[in-house]
């Protein structure tokens, strides 16, 4: 077949037979390269001019918007960019994306948010605003100058700015829904906890208006749910979690009338996860209290305990199916870590004395061991690691809070204080000084401390749970730990609950501990207030 010279941009440079379809040709598209679309008719280039005007161009997006006579004149991809412009956009797509990548697939990020970048102008201002805040983050770990700092942030900011100013110019759905994970995004790393959470519940409501309308919805709610967890295991006090408002737009019973999935992808069953996830704690935290432990609450805890006994048959199928690699190896691995969180949640139910969360200790010590192996393999040629998505750093902190058994316990914390990780708003940090206040405030009670801390061994595949042994109502993991010699936190000195609110830039976390409750039917006891610096 002869090629033609009103082909695309992207198939004439490269010399390829283009099929023409518009606005984005279908080689290009199933090659998973960026269309620069087409001349127009009165634009006569050669390929050689073309190749030539291509290299000199300084644009981000469409190279057919740059070369036309009259290109729509908001679009900020057909204008030059500054220098800095161009290192977060590139920051953003080779950084931060494999970043978000690394545990849990997401065709959100790797494929439909380039796409629109080259097309949106609000998707485009969302992406360099995110890439500013990464440089910013990297900054921060390196301990440079405020000025630096705050330079950054401004022009994190100002793209931010204009990417919610653009919005209204969105023609569907899945594009509003994305921009929508993109603000949350930017809104978390800029400490902006209440703006995230409406990002996030205004992206929820658009998956809920349109549910199964496409692949990129799907795409689009599987990165909400995770952003959704990390909103509620997060919640700031100057920003409480709002779950009415949340659970409103998508409700529990909606998520658990949704099919089954039935495409065994790893995304597929990562999205469906954290689906599970937020409706545990959804109904965990905004629809329980102890007065409606009855009727439609024990209604929707069955369903969703049916549902994740069927998830966890279909990831015994996948595993059983497909081999394992090096990359999915590590979203295997990272789902059994948050899984086994998830089943320690239903284990210690919901009320009770704080001492129930000592029977667990097989999760948490499977936890650590998960962690440990994920970090063993981890490339450590990086400064630091960022995510806009779930990482270690959640894990990490419900063991360290509920865990008491003090070699674990400290083992955790080591891991946290040596770790250089930034997870969307949740930042190990500012995270292990919370919790190291508050492990010294529970120890205080202790006379004396003669224990050793745990050292994980990373796990082989032998020693992995299968998922069948899970919806078993009497499961517990094995711990090769005890409590023997170890020191008994005593329940009065136990923190049950932590209120927050952090000042970033004065680098502290204001703390109220709410104590474990002296008299029978009290919700908490005294409460301890502290300020930490990190």
């Amino acid at each position: 077949m002869l090629r033609t010279k009103s082909g695309c941009i992207t198939c004439r440079i490269r010399r390829v037979k283009c099929d023409e379809t518009k606005p984005e040709c279908r080689r290009c598209l199933t090659s998973k390269r960026i269309c620069d679309g087409y001349l127009s008719s009165s634009n006569k280039m050669s390929r050689r001019e073309l190749v030539e005007v291509v290299r000199q161009l300084s644009i981000i997006g469409p190279v057919s918007q740059a070369l036309t006579k009259n290109p729509y004149s908001s679009n900020p991809t057909s204008k030059p960019l500054s220098s800095d412009d161009i290192l977060f956009f590139n920051l953003f797509k080779h950084v931060t994306i494999p970043g978000t990548c690394k545990l849990f697939p997401s065709s959100f990020w790797e494929r439909n948010v380039m796409q629109l970048t080259h097309t949106e102008p609000a998707i485009w201002h969302a992406a360099i605003a995110l890439g500013a805040m990464h440089q910013r983050s990297e900054a921060q770990i390196l301990g440079k100058n405020k000025e630096e700092d705050q330079k950054l942030t401004r022009r994190a900011a100002a793209h931010y700015g204009e990417a919610m100013a653009l919005a209204k110019d969105l023609g569907s759905g899945s594009k509003i829904g994305a921009l929508s994970v993109m603000l949350a995004s930017i809104a978390s790393m800029m400490d902006r906890w209440a703006e995230m959470q409406q990002h996030v519940i205004a992206g929820l409501n658009i998956v809920s208006q349109n549910q199964g309308t496409s692949s990129e919805l799907e795409a689009i709610r599987g990165s909400l749910m995770r952003l959704d967890l990390q909103a509620m295991t997060f919640s700031d006090s100057n920003a409480p979690y709002p779950y009415e408002d949340s659970s409103s737009v998508f409700a529990v019973d909606q998520f658990l009338a949704t099919p089954d999935t039935q495409e065994l992808s790893l995304e597929d069953l990562s999205s469906e996860f954290f689906g599970l996830s937020r409706t545990m704690f959804i109904l965990d935290g905004g629809d329980l209290s102890e007065s409606n432990l009855q009727g439609p609450w024990l209604t929707k805890l069955e369903g969703f305990l049916r549902r994740l006994s069927r998830w966890e048959k279909k990831m015994s199928k996948y595993e059983d199916t497909h081999q394992e690699n090096p990359s999915e190896r590590t979203t295997r691995l990272s789902l059994r870590m948050y899984h086994a969180i998830l089943r320690a949640l239903i284990s210690a139910q919901s009320f009770g004395s704080e001492m129930r969360w000592d029977s667990l200790l097989g999760h948490f010590e499977y936890i650590i061991r998960i962690i440990a192996t994920l970090e063993a393999e981890e490339d450590t040629s990086h400064t630091f690691s960022l995510t806009l998505e779930p990482g270690m750093v959640i894990p990490l902190w419900m063991v360290i809070h509920r865990c008491r058994h003090y070699g674990l316990r400290h083992a955790g914390l080591q891991i946290l204080r040596a770790s250089k990780r930034i997870e969307s708003m949740w930042k190990s940090g500012p995270t292990a000084t919370t919790l190291a206040t508050l492990v010294a405030v529970e120890e205080e009670s202790l006379q004396s401390i003669n224990a050793d801390i745990y050292v994980p061994a990373p796990l082989d595949p032998s020693s992995l749970l299968p998922w069948s042994a899970w919806s078993n109502p009497t499961f517990q993991p094995r711990a090769t730990l005890d409590w023997y010699g170890v020191p008994l936190i005593p329940e009065m000195a136990r923190v049950k609950d932590l209120l927050g609110a952090t000042r970033f830039s004065e680098g502290c976390v204001d703390l109220r501990l709410l104590m474990n409750p002296v008299n029978e039917g009290d919700t908490y006891g005294p409460v301890r207030e502290i300020t930490a610096y990190f």
